[in-house]
Parts: C-alpha cells; sequence; structure tokens
C-alpha cells in the first residue's frame, strides 16, 4: 500500500514460525529476519510453533520460551492443567473449517481454534513491533502503519485461508474496515520470487555445482515446498519483466517432515510397546516433549545417530516387564541399546523416510507426466528441504531429466519472498483457478430446460427460473492477477428496489444450477435500487475481481450509484 511505512511477513509453519521486515523507502529493498534464541543460546530464524496457555486458557508462551517453560519449570501436576498446542496449523489442512472449531492440547483438553490462532499470531505481531522499535532508535510503529504479508500454503481451501484472515482481525494485525492492509502469500511462490532474485551462489545444486534460476521468458520450474506438515507444489513459468505465469494448479499432500517424526514415534511404541509408550506419554507430557525435539532434528542426518532416552520411560520399561533396556531391543532390526541411549543405524533412518517420500515422488510424477509442460528447474525449499535424505532422494529420481536447485537457506525463502510479493504483488502474472465459480441468476423460464426447477412468477405474470448458474470461472482456467469481470443485471419487476446476488463455487467444471449436487454458497450481497422511474430498465453492474490469493465483488446499482462489496464465507456454518 502507498502510505505502508513497513512491510512485515509472518511465516506462520507447522513445526517453525518467524517474520520478516523491510521499511517501504529503503531503496536497496533490505529485507530482516527475526532472530530468536534456542535453549542452548544458539541464534536462528525461526521458533518452534508452540503456544502454552495457563489452566485458566491465559496466554503464556510462545516459541523456544513456551517449550523451555514447559519441559524445564512445569511440574508434572502443573503440565496436565496447562494447554500447550504444537503442530496445531494442520488443524485446518483438507477439513471442515469453521469459527467454533476446537482442537486439542498436550493435557487432553480442548480450545478454541481461532483463540489459539490469533494469540500465536497476536505475539508474533507484538514480537516484530518491538524489535524494530528497538532497532531504529526507539521509533514506534504501530501495526496500522504497516502492510502485513502473511504466508499460507498454496494448496489450502479457501475456508482455511478465511479463517487465517478473521485470526488476524482478532489478532489486531489489521482491521475490518482496512482489510487491504493484509496481503496472503502463497508459500510456494513467496519461495519463487525469492529463488528468482539469488546469485549463483544462492544456491546449493546437484554435486555442489553453482547455477541458478534462469529468469529468460519461457523458463519453467517447479517449486516443491517441504514443510513440517505440508508439501506445497506448483509449476511456473517465467514472462516479460520477469513475472511468473502458473502453469499447474497447486498440489500437494500432508506428508512433510512431521511424517518422518511419526514413524519415529511408532518405531518406539514397536519396541517397549504401545502401552508403555503411552503411559510415558500420559504420565510425563514434559519429557515427551524433550523427545519430540529431539527426534525432529534426526532429519538433519544420514548416517548412524543416537537419540536420548528419557529417564522416565526406562523406568516404566523396567517396572512393567521387570526386564533389562537391552532386551528390549533383541530381535530389533536397524536399532540397539547403548550407554544409556538409543541408536538407530542409517539404513534404518532411511526407512523412516520412505513414506514421506513416496508420496512426494507420486506427487511431482503426477505432473511431470503432463506433455505439456517443459520442466527444467525443482526448486526445494522450506525446512524439510534441509534434509539430506530428502536432497539425496530427488537427485536419483528426478536429477537425469530435471536441475535440483536449493537455496542456501530454504527455511527463510519463504519469508524473504513474501517480502518481496507484498511490495509488488503483480509480480505473479495468473494463476490457475482451483474451483468454478458462478453467481445465480433468473432467466426466463422454459419447460422443456428448466422443468422441475424453481420458478419465480413476476407481477406481470412473468415466470422465471431463479437458480440458474452463471460461471465466472472454470476450475482449471488461467487468470490474470487481478482480473476483473463485469457483469450487468436488471429487475425482474418493475417496483424492485434491491438486487441479491449468491456466489457459489463447486470443484465440478459443468454447472447449471445453483442447486445441483457439490455447489455451495460462499456468500450473497445486495444493492438497493431506490429510484424505480425507469421500471425494469434498470441496470446494475456487477464487477468480481479474480487472480489475486483472495476474491472480490462488487456490485452497483447504476441510477443511485448505491455500491455493495462482499466478503465471501468459505467456512461451515
Amino acid at each position: 500500500m502507498a502510505n505502508s511505512l513497513l512491510y512485515i511477513a509472518i511465516d506462520f509453519g507447522t513445526s517453525y514460525s518467524g517474520y520478516a521486515f523491510s521499511f517501504a523507502k529503503d531503496v536497496k529493498d533490505t529485507v530482516r529476519v527475526s532472530l530468536w534464541t534456542t535453549e542452548n543460546g544458539e541464534k536462528t530464524s525461526k521458533t518452534p510453533t508452540c503456544i502454552l496457555f495457563d489452566e485458566e486458557k491465559k496466554f503464556l508462551k510462545f516459541g523456544y520460551e513456551a517449550m523451555l517453560t514447559y519441559t524445564r519449570s512445569t511440574t508434572k501436576t502443573q503440565a496436565k492443567k496447562e494447554f500447550l498446542f504444537e503442530h496445531f496449523k494442520m488443524v485446518l489442512y483438507d477439513k471442515e473449517v469453521n469459527r467454533n472449531l476446537m482442537i486439542t492440547a498436550k493435557n487432553g483438553e480442548q480450545m478454541k481454534a481461532m483463540t489459539v490462532f490469533s494469540e500465536s499470531l497476536q505475539y508474533l505481531k507484538d514480537h516484530a513491533l518491538k524489535r524494530i522499535e528497538m532497532n531504529t532508535s526507539e521509533k514506534r510503529f504501530i501495526a496500522s502503519d504497516i502492510t502485513w504479508i502473511l504466508t499460507v500454503p498454496a494448496i489450502w481451501h479457501a475456508a482455511a485461508k478465511q479463517f487465517m484472515r478473521e485470526a488476524a482481525i482478532e489478532a489486531g494485525l489489521v482491521t475490518e474496515s482496512e482489510p487491504e492492509r493484509l496481503i496472503f502469500a502463497l508459500e510456494p511462490e513467496a519461495a519463487s520470487v525469492y529463488c528468482m532474485q539469488l546469485p549463483k551462489d544462492g544456491f546449493i545444486a546437484e554435486d555442489f555445482s553453482t547455477d541458478r534460476l534462469k529468469q529468460s521468458p519461457g523458463t519453467q520450474y517447479m517449486v516443491v515446498d517441504c514443510g513440517g506438515g505440508t508439501i506445497d507444489i506448483t509449476v511456473h513459468e517465467v514472462v516479460e519483466e520477469g513475472h511468473l505465469k502458473e502453469l499447474h494448479a497447486a498440489s500437494g499432500n500432508d506428508m512433510g517432515g512431521q511424517r518422518v517424526d511419526g514413524n519415529v514415534i511408532s518405531f518406539l511404541k514397536d519396541i517397549f510397546s504401545e502401552k508403555i509408550f503411552d503411559e510415558f506419554e500420559r504420565e510425563h507430557p514434559t519429557e515427551l516433549l524433550k523427545l519430540k525435539c529431539e527426534i525432529a532434528n534426526l532429519k538433519s542426518y544420514d548416517t548412524d545417530v543416537t537419540i536420548w532416552c528419557p529417564l522416565n520411560l526406562k523406568e516404566i520399561a523396567n517396572k512393567r516387564h521387570g526386564k533389562s533396556m537391552e532386551s528390549y531391543f533383541k530381535g530389533v532390526c536397524g536399532a540397539k541399546w547403548e550407554d544409556g541411549s538409543i541408536m538407530i543405524e542409517e539404513q534404518q533412518l532411511r526407512r523412516f523416510f520412505d513414506s514421506s517420500l513416496r508420496a512426494i515422488e507420486t506427487s511431482i510424477k503426477h505432473i511431470v507426466k503432463n506433455t505439456q509442460l517443459n520442466i527444467e528447474y525443482m526448486l526445494l525449499v522450506g525446512g524439510y528441504s534441509q534434509s539430506p535424505t530428502l536432497l539425496q532422494f530427488m537427485r536419483k529420481h528426478f536429477g537425469s531429466k530435471h536441475k535440483i536447485l536449493c537455496p542456501d537457506a530454504p527455511q527463510v525463502a519463504i519469508l524473504k519472498g513474501a517480502i518481496a510479493y507484498g511490495k509488488k504483488p503483480t509480480v505473479v502474472k495468473s494463476r490457475i483457478c482451483t474451483l468454478t465459480y458462478g453467481f445465480d441468476t433468473c432467466t426466463p423460464f422454459n419447460e422443456s430446460i428448466h422443468k422441475g426447477k424453481s420458478k419465480y412468477v413476476n407481477s406481470l405474470g412473468k415466470e422465471y427460473c431463479d437458480v440458474i448458474f452463471e460461471k465466472l470461472i472454470s476450475k482449471g482456467e488461467s487468470v490474470l492477477c487481478n482480473e476483473l469481470k463485469v457483469f450487468t443485471r436488471w429487475p425482474v419487476k418493475p417496483k424492485q428496489t434491491s438486487m441479491k446476488f449468491g456466489f457459489y463455487s463447486t470443484t465440478r467444471q459443468n454447472v447449471m444450477y445453483v442447486d445441483e449436487w457439490g455447489v455451495e454458497c460462499i456468500g450473497s450481497l445486495m444493492v438497493g435500487m431506490p429510484n424505480t422511474d425507469k421500471d425494469m430498465s434498470r441496470e446494475v453492474r456487477l464487477e468480481v475481481q479474480f487472480g489475486s490469493t483472495e476474491m472480490k465483488a462488487t456490485a452497483s446499482d447504476m441510477e443511485s450509484a448505491e455500491t455493495k462489496s462482499v466478503q465471501f464465507d468459505f467456512m461451515s456454518k
């Protein structure tokens, strides 16, 4: 926005979150990334997406502070009362989303998801504003000085994006009166924009040779965003002036890095038994969290590794069966007990990746089999892409036909790209529509065509079919960024004083009526038509804007100039 002093991007990830900022008047477009302190005193660009509430459901801590408080300062009794949430972003993936959605904390109790998300965003907002104030001679900024960019997976449904917008409003990032101050950046798109700017030495390429992404028009490449929760894939083509055109609708799955962690946990349950591990999980939640953090780090290795075995897991295992720890590992393939720790062999470590890697391979192969695509590069971004096992897999299975590139710092590619996208959203010239959209309209009733459908009869006795689906755009259709479609409609009765439009979406490409199966109402608007002098000759102009990460619709009565806009509601009631 022209009057923004600052741009702040928040990458709200499944496993880790962070932010970056850039001043509007910075001619160099310098992007500064958040820094967080780990329990070991190290500095990192992301903090765990982990939030802690007290027993009264009041916010306590977020990120590393939440984990440290929970694992070091919380007693076992306290832990059962407090509400700790981690990896909660996944509740919005491929599920029915509504404002009353509940999520379960580590203690087994539930809280409203909207509260958990909005408190997390508010913490990140406040942290960013405080840090900026400290680094600008205590110049204070407020939320309304800023254009906020919030990253979301491209494969998310519209309802999940809307949920995040409402959480951001509740968190105080923006107000309902200035919705344009919040921009959604699709994660693979943000990474794509960032990688387009990188020099040759900004990538780690196959065999560690230096290469860079070509910016010449016609270059096609795939972005594989490997996050903690989801694998988000899209295909772009470079067009004139370095702009990007989406060639394939975003696709992917929920087989991100967390899936590897889950396979390690399942392996330990097989060794110790479900009963032993469930008791440990139930009675010692703080030790369990420490163990999970250690397991998450295993993805950084491709050799034999050892993981710490919690004291209370050992005690429960000994108490249950009265046998030594070594005996639990007899006959176990790929792991053994060694000096108080669990040693996992390289081959077994690789097996933990199998389900995730197979899913990634399947998703990519489904795209590359399209003979109309000529994908030269595959860009790996996201925290999971730092795994050497994942990199080796991609080079082995796709490296012969595509150049596999990974930026030096893949975990911040989305953040930095989100800032660039926020400053210039038109860098993405076009996108592929993932749904078919339309609105309801009336047409003269034809018994041979509309038999059995809803009928409206006006004061003049004229009959209309009032459930016609007027298509705006089809699923799979390429639409320009901020493309505007304009329609003109007329009243169906002489003294009509308002006109209502209902808007609908469907995964189907060809629909005739709004009451067909699979067609969902996503919003409506009503515009006044107070001047009835021209009876049924009056015009209402409907404008629908596509191609952005969100849709907008406005209806205007041409006689009175009354205008109404609608915010589409994709969330289930």
